[in-house]
């Protein structure tokens, strides 16, 4: 008889749970641990014993790297592949779970929890509430293998049914339900318009070249909760931002089904126009060549862009002369830039605001930038070369053609085509997008002006931009200088010293 467990595991799963509401694990777990008790099984620690795999399917597959480096379909369960891992090491004794198909609903995962309960001396003892799931001798795994093969019929008929429906609620143009999207309402076509501004802004800044790790930044300092509450992250982020649905579209397994839809875009307006829009944002999130390392993201606007105006030898060793941010501590103390080379040279950077008092160099551009960029004639800072490539376009080309060769990749492994057909529509393909990038180098980024040019709101516009954001106009209109300020107040009372502040316009004249 095997001893009385005095650590055994707690597994509790439920298959699908709406904003991560965890009331029905929890409600197992009760029920276990009061099976526990009446059993008289001790439980190890709740942090490591009691394991709850809340909106986790033990169905669905998906390709995973092996460890032998091969790939295969399996369930993706790391709170159950954990829990085997400590039976079979011997930081558990027994396993509790509330019914058989809450435990394992793969003939794979039934299997691999079969060897560690029958690879154990003594053997492991194993319990359910519903009396389902017990493998204390071969009659009950026997009924256990029979059991979970009948459960995973099921939810291959359950799977096979729920896929045409949604499909064919794709190809109308109908919400096929599912957890609510962020942007819409609970109905799947009304627009939630707080989250589709959000939406938006993200999308205006990863086209501008910012980096999805700023732009969750700035939604959690702005308070934008996410669909199920949880902390905002790029992964998250970015499948937000991939939705065909952002453009009015509904999809199928990735492939595009329907453009007259219940719902209306969130990117623009016009169908069209955001349908264009979002695909421009599918080539910037897609692009291989896209930088994704989380570097440091800046705080401060002339950090590593402005120039200490010393001609010292010192200050001109790395051939710029550019300053850095040094932020003194206590409350006596403003943040200041600090050449690189040496301490000579120290500005305070002040806030970038543009109302009160000039307090330091930010401030200074900051509003000198929003007076050059609010006039009427700044729109003309944004007119491209008569002949100038269309970018968004060439972007939306090399989105498509990236899709083409994913395709082609999908129709080779279903055996549909050759390899010699593979390989001879991949070089037509490869060759056709670096075409394309070509063009794309050619053209540069994004303009970061779109938006905020010629406008009489220039500066209000320019307070909802992020550091990132503002960074990218400077880089593009300005060269900034600091020079040691002069003692003493200046005309009209005040302590900073603007004519220390030098500034050289790099753009071109505006154009007729």
């Amino acid at each position: 008889m095997a001893d009385i467990p005095a650590r055994c595991i707690i597994l509790a799963r439920i298959s699908d749970a709406r904003d991560e509401d965890t009331t029905g694990v929890d409600e197992q777990i009760k029920a276990m641990l009061q099976l526990a008790s009446r059993l008289r099984w001790g439980v190890g620690p709740p942090t490591s014993h009691v394991v709850s795999e809340n909106d986790t399917s033990a169905y669905k597959r998906r390709v995973i790297t092996l460890p032998d480096g091969s790939t295969g379909l399996r369930t993706v369960r790391p709170k159950f592949r954990r829990a085997l891992d400590m039976l079979k090491q011997g930081q558990a004794d027994g396993l509790i779970a509330y019914d058989l198909d809450r435990a394992v609903r793969d003939p794979r995962d039934l299997e691999d929890l079969i060897d560690v309960i029958e690879g154990s001396t003594p053997r492991i003892p194993v319990e359910s509430i519903t009396g389902s799931l017990r493998l204390s001798n071969d009659a009950d795994i026997t009924m256990a293998r029979v059991m979970v093969a009948v459960a995973n019929k099921s939810s291959r008929d359950t799977g096979r049914r729920v896929a045409v429906a949604r499909r064919r609620l794709a190809l109308s143009g109908e919400y096929g339900g599912g957890r609510r999207r962020f942007g819409f309402e609970t109905d799947g076509k009304t627009v939630r318009q707080s989250e589709a501004a959000a939406i938006r802004k993200a999308a205006d800044a990863v086209l501008t070249g910012m980096s999805l790790r700023q732009v969750v930044a700035d939604l959690r300092d702005g308070g934008v909760p996410t669909v199920t509450g949880s902390d905002w992250t790029t992964a998250s982020l970015r499948n937000i931002l991939l939705r065909p649905s952002n453009a009015g579209l509904a999809d199928y397994r990735g492939e595009i089904v329907s453009r007259d839809t219940e719902w209306p875009p969130i990117l623009a307006d016009d169908r069209q126009e955001a349908e264009h829009r979002w695909r421009e944002l599918v080539a910037a999130l897609t692009d291989p060549d896209r930088r994704t390392s989380p570097g440091n993201e800046p705080k401060w606007l002339g950090s590593l862009i402005y120039r200490c105006g010393c001609d010292c030898d010192r200050c001109q060793t790395d051939g710029h002369g550019r300053t850095n941010v040094a932020v003194s501590g206590g409350r006596a103390y403003a943040c200041t830039y600090t050449c690189r080379a040496h301490s000579h040279l120290r500005r305070t950077a002040g806030t970038g605001g543009l109302s009160g008092p000039l307090t330091g160099a930010d401030d200074f551009v900051s509003r000198l930038l929003v007076a050059r960029l609010s006039q009427r004639d700044a729109t003309s800072l944004l007119a491209p070369p008569v002949s100038g490539p269309d970018v968004t376009g060439l972007r939306v080309e090399l989105a498509r053609l990236r899709q083409l060769l994913d395709d082609q990749a999908r129709l080779h492994a279903r055996e549909v085509i050759t390899t010699s057909q593979l390989e001879t529509g991949s070089r037509e393909l490869q060759a056709k997008m670096r075409a394309v990038e070509e063009q794309l180098d050619i053209a540069g980024e994004h303009d970061p002006l779109v938006g905020i040019v010629g406008r009489p709101d220039a500066a209000q516009v320019w307070e909802g931009l992020s550091v990132a954001q503002r960074r990218q106009i400077l880089r593009l209109l300005l060269d900034v200088t600091l020079l040691p300020a002069r003692p003493g107040r200046r005309p009209g009372g005040g302590y900073f010293d603007a004519d220390s502040i030098g500034v050289v316009w790099r753009v071109r004249a505006p154009r007729e």
